[in-house]
C-alpha cells in the first residue's frame, strides 16, 4: 500500500511539472549588452616653470610672481629680474578621449632646494589656468580624435628676503590626471 501511494505522489508529480511547463506558463526576455571604449587619458609636459635670474633685495622682504600668461612681477627694495631672463609658466598637454571628464591634481607648492653649497629653499605656491581641478572635460566629443587634447599652464610666486642664499634653485612639480 505504501508504494502505490508513493507511486502515486510520484506521478502526480510529473504532471504538475509537465503542466508548468506547458504554454502560457514560460517566460522570457532579453538584455543589451554594451561597452564603451576610449583612449587612455595621459600628461605630457611641454615646457618648465622658469622664473629666471632674480637680484635678490638690498633689505628687507620681496616676492616673485609669474602669472600663467607670462607676466612676471618682482617686488622688493632693489629686487629685480634680470633683463636677459627667460621666464615661462610650465605648460601641459592633457590628452585622452573626447568628452571625457577627469580630475586633475597639481601641487599646490613646490620645495626648490639650492644647489650652490650654501643651501637654502624657497617654496613656490603654484596657479594656472585649467579652471578645474576634480571635474574636468576633454574637448571634443566621444571618437573625436582632433579635439582631445586640453593645454594647462602652470605659474607661481615665492618669497624671498635680502639673506636668502644666492645659487641655482631647483624642484619638482607633479601633475596628475585620472578618468573620473
Amino acid at each position: 500500500m505504501k508504494n502505490i501511494f508513493n507511486v502515486g505522489l510520484l506521478i502526480g508529480a510529473l504532471f504538475a511539472a509537465d503542466a508548468a511547463m506547458a504554454a502560457g506558463n514560460t517566460s522570457a526576455t532579453t538584455a543589451n549588452v554594451t561597452t564603451t571604449i576610449i583612449r587612455p587619458i595621459s600628461v605630457t609636459k611641454n615646457t618648465d616653470l622658469k622664473f629666471g635670474t632674480i637680484v635678490r633685495p638690498g633689505s628687507g622682504p620681496g616676492t616673485m610672481a609669474l602669472t600663467t600668461a607670462n607676466v612676471p612681477t618682482v617686488t622688493g627694495t632693489g629686487a629685480i629680474l634680470l633683463p636677459s631672463s627667460t621666464t615661462s609658466p610650465a605648460n601641459f598637454t592633457v590628452s585622452g578621449e573626447g568628452a571625457q571628464l577627469f580630475t586633475m591634481v597639481i601641487d599646490s607648492t613646490v620645495t626648490l632646494t639650492n644647489t650652490a653649497p650654501s643651501g637654502g629653499t624657497l617654496t613656490v605656491t603654484t596657479v594656472n589656468d585649467a579652471a578645474c581641478t576634480t571635474s574636468c572635460a576633454l574637448p571634443g566629443a566621444l571618437g573625436d580624435v582632433a579635439n582631445d587634447t586640453k593645454l594647462v599652464n602652470v605659474a607661481g610666486s615665492f618669497p624671498f628676503t635680502s639673506l636668502t642664499n644666492t645659487g641655482a634653485y631647483a624642484g619638482v612639480m607633479n601633475i596628475t590626471v585620472t578618468y573620473n
